[in-house]
């Protein structure tokens, strides 16, 4: 975190989920909380794994991206939110929308100085907040996109859109383009990555989709992940004896990836931030839900689950088969 920024003052805003996906869920806050700020812009503090510096490369609205200490340790333990708040302070920030019910960070903020402090409100954090308007300890319960509707709206900010807009930039573009050039359409992304081995479907179960989708139905296929699916997608690869019909486009930068995905008619992939960042980039979405629970958030985004109740961390991919798959992504096309 630099101590000397370049333009001081403006609207702060703590969001500090790690996750990508949680980074693109927030996208409509953001730019509502941008269009309240004197210069229309903000400055978010989030975590380092959330890749918002990449991601919001383009955003015109997000005026800096800061990290919470990468190293883990200068902001947390009791002290933690006074360090953050001296970090903060030659910011000179003149308000700060909270996303988070953590103590933590109000007190970070009221030790930075930052005259309106807005945030949930729910427990001891309101004592450290000036706006009169918080969350009940009814609405403790709400996912925390739930509660960050719930706080825009008590402020009268309208969200903005219909779910997240991811900007792209014009050379990521022009990069994902020259990468599938000689790819034909259509095209199927398949984000192959998981944060976790109960969200991965597996390479067999991938592979039979491919052959399939190719085979019998026609299309190319473009092979999205992180440095962990280099393996599986080279694997992959060769079992098709290395295809002009797929692209592997493994630990390309995230918004380049992005990009790709967004000149494919549909993506298809493990519950990971790639899927997430898909439909925020208007790419038809099927989401394979068997480690964790669906999404009904983004109608861009069709979740497919096994029958029955599916438990976070409990892994039942494998009841997903390649026929339930296809045959939700001929629904996918036809709506």
């Amino acid at each position: 975190m630099s101590l000397k920024p370049d333009t001081p003052g403006g609207t702060l805003v703590i969001q500090p989920l790690p996750g990508i996906g949680d980074t693109i869920w927030h996208l409509p806050h953001l730019q509502a909380i941008a269009g309240t700020s004197r210069d229309r812009r903000i400055t978010l503090l989030t975590k380092e794994r959330s890749l918002a510096r990449e991601l919001l490369a383009a955003a015109n609205h997000v005026r800096e991206v800061l990290y919470i200490a990468p190293d883990g340790k200068t902001h947390s333990g009791p002290l933690g939110g006074w360090r953050l708040g001296a970090d903060l302070r030659p910011y000179q920030f003149g308000q700060v929308w909270i996303l988070h019910g953590s103590v933590r960070y109000a007190l970070a903020a009221w030790r930075a100085g930052i005259a309106k402090r807005i945030g949930f409100g729910i427990g001891w954090q309101d004592a450290l907040l000036t706006s009169p308007h918080g969350l009940s300890r009814r609405d403790r319960s709400l996912s925390a996109i739930a509660k960050a509707n719930r706080l825009l709206q008590m402020h009268d900010v309208l969200l903005a859109g219909a779910g997240p807009a991811l900007p792209l930039p014009g050379d990521a573009l022009q990069t994902a383009k020259f990468a599938l050039a000689t790819l034909p359409e259509p095209r199927i992304a398949l984000a192959i990555g998981s944060s976790e081995a109960f969200k991965q479907w597996g390479e067999a179960n991938f592979g039979a989709l491919i052959q399939t989708l190719h085979e019998g139905l026609g299309h190319a296929v473009v092979l999205v992940g992180g440095p962990a699916e280099a393996e599986m997608a080279m694997r992959l690869a060769k079992r098709f004896q290395e295809p002009p019909w797929l692209a592997c486009l493994i630990h390309r930068p995230i918004l380049e990836a992005a990009a790709a995905v967004s000149l494919c008619q549909a993506c298809i992939g493990n519950d990971t931030g790639m899927l997430q960042i898909a439909a925020a980039v208007d790419t038809p979405s099927l989401g394979l839900f068997g480690g964790s629970v669906p999404l009904h958030e983004d109608p861009r985004i069709t979740p497919l689950s096994p029958p029955g109740l599916v438990r976070h961390g409990k892994d039942r991919m494998d009841e997903i088969s390649v026929e339930m798959v296809l045959s939700a992504l001929g629904d996918l096309g036809r709506r």
